[in-house]
């Protein structure tokens, strides 16, 4: 194994040397921080480093910061040597990227102990790596199935149901009553394959952790208001009464609402489907402390206890007698499931059969995000905040460089709005400064701007990472969809 040491003091780095080379190490030396920032830079740099935290230059602290910041590099375990004892620079060091520690002076004993626990933590990365990298594989895999089920199956089911659709419409020629039936069959059968094929998406998207949260401002109450105004003409045609139990008040939330649309429409469905002429089907919401607890109950059929344990399963449908032209895919369940866990909740369900089911599920209450607005001029930061109102953020502010710095270190905001011309620091040292710090490195910037962005100095400042610029003066939609798009996350 090769390993770095960054040591200033001449004899204190041929004593680590002469220690290390003496267990049969391949031992770089460097005796000052930007020499050690050189070798580890490169894609070749050695798997463990001895870092000195006060070195000429550049410092052990910023070195690890700069190692923990540079991406697409196998990982470095890095041991700092220091003279500082207290408790606060110890937490320094770690937070820094720091996986252990040495005082001085240390004992060679000390030492190869520190480095045996690094191998073995090494050889758990590597193997970990490879295991990965096979993962990844797999993934591309059912990436590539999910792609050619999108791409070959929904476009001839579109030209079928097409071709089906324009023979029961009498374009293609006139069609007897019997031909008529067996076509009408066909359509609903192709749609219950569209059907099929969509919820085979999303579970696949699910079960791989690919879903992307959107997460925005929603009221739940208008949500199920929705859903109740598109479901009552079914529930009036089959003689169900459909209610809805809310509270007076909005009931807000931090969710994808989308997903959470989703959810309700699948258990909705399902309690129409399995409740007979007469029956009621009933959705709830109540706004409690942590968590908003949402509920579809009907007086159907019912679910015997020993069908309970399975019911999220997929394909599971328990002989059920369902509604004549319907034939549901047994992934519904599975599908609220996944996304209710996404939001951090959980869902459970109460039956009897004869009597009725009820669905239950939490949605998790969340902070909403909290934005850093940094800009010099105050009306600029007004403005900004006006254009996000709506999304119901938190705002924290800052008018210059090194206090933007200071506050995304102790406040972690979710996201940045910066502004590139600043007091003290600009903002290519702002960025610089928060790419190489392990607390701030994946804070999402966005860059507002009146003069024109160095591309290059902006690439080189972020690691070819992209960062997107709006200019000044910045269009409330541009920034909103922006904002909306760096805070959607793939969750797992």
């Amino acid at each position: 194994m090769k390993i770095l040491i960054a040591e200033d003091d001449d004899i204190s780095r041929r004593m680590l040397e002469a220690s290390l080379v003496k267990k049969g190490y391949d031992v770089v030396t460097t005796s000052d921080g930007k020499q050690a920032w050189e070798v580890m830079r490169k894609d070749d740099a050695p798997k463990m480093a001895i870092l000195d935290w006060m070195m000429p230059g550049m410092d052990g602290v910023e070195v690890c910061r700069k190692v923990r910041a540079k991406k697409k590099r196998s990982y470095t375990y890095i041991i700092m040597l220091t003279a500082k004892g207290s408790s606060d620079d110890i937490a320094e060091a770690l937070n820094a990227g720091s996986d252990d520690y040495i005082r001085k002076p240390f004992s060679a004993k000390e030492l190869h102990a520190r480095i045996n626990v690094g191998r073995r933590i090494l050889d758990l990365q590597n193997r970990l790596e490879k295991t990965v990298k096979r993962l990844r594989e797999y993934d591309k895999l059912k990436s590539d199935f999910l792609s050619m089920v999108s791409h070959e199956l929904r476009t001839p089911i579109a030209v079928m149901r097409g071709g089906v659709s324009l023979c029961l419409d009498g374009i293609a020629g006139e069609i007897n009553e019997t031909q008529r039936e067996i076509l009408k069959d066909t359509l609903d059968n192709i749609d219950r394959l569209g059907r099929l094929v969509t919820d085979l998406l999303d579970v696949s998207k699910i079960e791989a952790g690919k879903v992307i949260m959107r997460r925005d401002s929603h009221d739940i109450c208008k949500i199920v208001r929705k859903i109740h105004s598109s479901y009552l003409h079914e529930a009036e045609e089959k003689g169900i009464k459909l209610v809805s139990d809310l509270p007076k008040k909005e009931v807000k939330a931090y969710v994808d609402g989308d997903k959470v649309t989703q959810i309700f429409t699948n258990l909705v469905s399902n309690a129409l489907r399995y409740t007979k002429e007469g029956g009621t089907v009933t959705i709830k919401v109540e706004d409690k402390e942590e968590e908003i607890l949402c509920s579809v109950s009907d007086t159907g059929v019912g679910i015997s206890k020993e069908n309970i344990p399975k019911l999220f399963s997929k394909f599971e449908q328990f002989g059920r007698v369902e509604g004549p032209g319907y034939k549901g895919t047994g992934l519904g369940l599975t599908i609220a499931k996944g996304l209710v866990e996404r939001h951090g909740g959980k869902i459970w369900v109460d039956s009897e059969v004869g009597k009725g089911t009820t669905f239950w599920f939490t949605l998790k209450k969340v902070e909403y995000p909290k934005i850093l607005i940094v800009d010099d001029e105050q009306n600029m930061i007004d403005i900004i905040e006006k254009f996000l109102k709506e999304g119901d953020y938190r705002f924290i502010r800052s008018g210059d460089g090194i206090g933007a710095v200071e506050l995304a270190r102790n406040e972690s905001p979710s996201l940045i709005v910066l502004d590139m011309m600043l007091p003290g620091m600009n903002g290519y040292e702002v960025i610089g400064r928060l790419k190489q710090d392990m607390r701030t490195k994946d804070i999402p910037i966005i860059i507002t701007s009146a003069y024109e962005v160095d591309e290059d100095r902006l690439k080189s400042t972020n690691g070819n990472a992209a960062i997107p610029v709006l200019k000044k003066p910045v269009e409330p939609e541009d920034l909103q969809y922006k904002v909306k798009e760096l805070l959607s996350v793939e969750t797992k």
